[in-house]
């Protein structure tokens, strides 16, 4: 009995003196939990989290990834992580913990959610399988996943109507991206522009005539351009990387007949307007340019706030924070210097800027360019000549219209006389 007792006696005595007496003894705390973990989708199949580390780091040794209450990786040196080999159009559960040397582990961090990218899109061979248009084929009636858009003033194509359709990715937006030009589109958007004439544009309940449908695809942040050229039926169209003419015949709104050699440009064509710094890009989506109220039921107010309403756009609060591009037909609201220049920025200003395809006139005719840099007025009598032309190597745009706007024109002799005077 006595040889036990010294011998817990001699054991706690022991404990004590390892651990420097009751009085010298500190515990180790836990490591703080990580703060401000995001989830930044990265494409498909991967995403990368990072996180900051918390206040007090004495002693951390790295960090645990949890994805759901599964730990995914361990013991993980600095802050961010990427997750590989997930699945396409998935939603996942991260959150993050701080071990020490001593395998303490902190409180979780926030958990974030994040969906993966669908698929990369792709042309199909018909447009009926890109997912567009719903019901009866030639009535161009939007999918539900894909929202109607106008532009204030638009781009003239031998006097062809358009309708203009976004899709974006499911759960994914329109950013604001801090201008009045393009936001920042997700990869996997859609975008698409239908040509047709009415076949009496007094009454088009008659039926119209569709053309053609050019698409944009967003594939792993980089603009590609197809266009689908329809059959006479009007049942389908069909993808198609060549240009060709096609004669149209219809009567106007003055009960006239006009016939028009309309002309579908090839890829190659689409490139060169839709080009800067030899990257493809959309031209008509500029938020200055859908700052205004359509004259469209399914709108029915200020375009942005209906998108931001929608939660097609973010990162914008108020329209009001953005700019207005003119339209040149309103000479009620914008006088002729500004109509002429919207005009002159909506249907020249691709190919005539830094970075566009026509380079060796030294012209910027973008509308926000001060005017005293645009070289418009040195090259007025180019312009006047040049949009009366029907030259296909001298007119102006030489794509996209092989007949004279005579409206235009009319708007423009009075804009060019007017920075003479």
């Amino acid at each position: 009995m006595k040889k036990l007792h010294l011998f817990l006696v001699l054991s706690v005595a022991t404990l004590l003196y390892s651990c420097g007496g009751d009085d010298d003894y500190v515990a180790t705390p836990d490591p703080e939990a990580p703060q401000n973990l995001v989830a930044t989708v990265l494409s498909e199949n991967s995403l990368e989290l990072t996180w900051n580390t918390a206040a007090n780091t004495t002693g951390v040794s790295g960090y645990n990834v949890y994805q759901d209450d599964t730990i995914l990786f361990n013991n993980v040196a600095g802050t961010s992580k990427t997750v590989l080999a997930l699945e396409a159009n998935s939603t996942y559960s991260f959150y993050v913990t701080a071990i020490d040397s001593n395998s303490n582990e902190s409180e979780p961090s926030n958990t974030v959610t994040a969906t993966t990218d669908e698929l990369p899109l792709s042309f199909k061979t018909n447009l009926s399988e890109m997912g567009i248009f719903q019901g009866s084929f030639s009535s161009l009636t939007p999918a539900d996943n894909v929202q109607l858009y106008e532009i204030n003033s638009t781009l003239f194509t031998d006097y062809a109507s358009k309708q203009r359709l976004i899709r974006l990715p499911e759960g994914k937006t329109m950013q604001y991206a801090g201008s009045d030009l393009l936001p920042d589109f997700p990869n996997n958007t859609l975008i698409s522009k239908t040509f047709y004439y009415n076949l009496n544009d007094s009454d088009p309940t008659l039926g119209k005539k569709i053309i053609e449908t050019r698409v944009f695809l967003k594939i792993n942040g980089v603009w590609n351009s197809g266009n689908y050229k329809w059959n006479n039926e009007q049942t389908e169209a069909t993808y198609t990387e060549n240009s060709s003419v096609e004669n149209i015949s219809y009567i106007d709104t003055d009960g006239m007949t006009q016939n028009v050699d309309y002309e579908i440009p090839s890829k190659q064509d689409c490139a060169t307007c839709h080009n800067n710094g030899g990257k493809i890009f959309p031209i008509g989506l500029k938020l200055r340019s859908m700052n205004f109220n359509p004259m469209n039921e399914s709108i029915n107010q200020n375009q942005l706030q209906a998108f931001i309403d929608n939660g097609v756009l973010t990162g914008l609060s108020n329209p009001g924070e953005i700019s207005v591009l003119p339209d040149w037909t309103d000479d009620a609201t914008y006088d002729i210097l500004q109509r002429g220049r919207a005009y002159i920025d909506i249907n020249c200003a691709h190919c005539h800027q830094p970075g566009g395809e026509v380079s060796n006139f030294s012209l910027d005719f973008r509308f926000e360019t001060p005017f005293d840099d645009t070289g418009i007025y040195a090259n007025r009598g180019e312009i006047e000549a040049r949009t009366q032309s029907t030259i296909p190597t001298y007119r102006m745009p030489q794509i996209g219209r092989s007949i004279v706007h005579d409206e235009a024109v009319t708007m423009l002799l009075e804009y060019l006389q007017a920075i003479e005077d």
